[in-house]
C-alpha cells in the first residue's frame, strides 16, 4: 500500500501544480495535508477536509486546519466547481453510497480537475477469505462499515 500512496500523491501534486485548492474526503486529522505542506508548500487556506468523527474534526480545527465533520455518502457541501483537486484514499471501499459520492465529487471539481481514488487491493487473501464467507471485507473504523457489518448479521 505505501507503493501506491506514493504513486497517489504523485497524482495529487500534479494536479495541484497550479496553487490550485483540494479537497480531502476522510481527510482525518488533515495527515495528507502535512505531506503536501511538505512536498509543495501547500497553503492551509488551499486544502478542505471532510471526516465523519467529531473527535478528529476537533483535532485538525485546533491545528488551523479546515476540515468540516461531513458524511460522504450525502451531498458534500461545497459549491459547485470548487475544487481543482478531490482525493480519497483509502475511503470509498468504506461508504454505503459510493455512486453518489462520485457524482458529488463531479459537481464540485473544475472543469479539467482530478479525481483521485485509492482503495485497498481485493485481490488479497484475506479479503479473498472474507468474501468467500460472505463478509464484508471493509469493517474499518467507520460508521458505514459497522452499519454494512449489522445488516449483515440480519441476513
Amino acid at each position: 500500500m505505501s507503493k501506491a500512496y506514493d504513486l497517489a500523491y504523485i497524482e495529487i501534486i500534479k494536479a495541484l501544480s497550479s496553487d490550485g485548492i483540494c479537497l480531502d474526503c476522510g481527510a482525518n486529522e488533515g495527515q495528507h495535508f502535512y505531506y503536501l505542506q511538505k512536498q509543495i508548500q501547500l497553503k492551509k487556506e488551499h486544502y478542505y477536509g471532510l471526516e465523519w468523527s467529531e473527535e478528529l474534526v476537533i483535532n485538525a480545527n485546533k491545528k488551523g486546519l479546515n476540515i468540516k465533520e461531513g458524511n460522504l455518502n450525502n451531498i458534500l457541501p461545497y459549491e459547485d466547481n470548487k475544487f481543482q483537486c478531490v482525493f480519497a484514499l483509502s475511503v470509498i471501499e468504506h461508504l454505503l453510497n459510493g455512486c453518489q459520492w462520485l457524482r458529488e465529487s463531479k459537481r464540485i471539481l473544475q472543469p479539467g480537475g482530478q479525481l483521485i481514488i485509492l482503495t485497498p487491493n481485493i485481490s488479497t487473501f484475506f479479503t479473498i477469505a472474507l468474501l468467500a464467507i460472505g463478509k464484508m471485507p471493509s469493517s474499518g473504523p467507520h460508521p458505514d462499515s459497522q452499519q454494512l457489518l449489522k445488516s449483515e448479521a440480519l441476513l
